[in-house]
């Protein structure tokens, strides 16, 4: 039985979709303050990985950067209006 990952097509599906929501923040002006320019390339690579792996796909997110605990990785950040 074929992965979502797989059913959705694989990393390119990812990968196409992570650049097209990131091309909408940094053209966002509210939005484009919370992301640094100098580590945009970063956080597309890693949001691809994440997604690729939540999805069936390979584990490189946590063989590279360990669980994804996300609330506690982003607890440092406020988020508000």
């Amino acid at each position: 039985m074929a992965t979502d990952f797989e059913v959705f097509g694989g990393k390119e599906f990812f990968s196409s979709l992570v650049k097209d929501f990131y091309q909408e923040i940094i053209s966002d002006p509210i939005l484009k303050p919370m992301y640094p320019e100098d580590d945009i390339d970063g956080a597309i690579e890693r949001l691809t990985l994440f997604l690729m792996q939540y999805w069936g796909g390979p584990t490189t997110y946590s063989d590279q950067r360990g669980h994804p605990r996300l609330r506690m990785r982003h607890a440092q950040f406020p988020i508000d209006f």
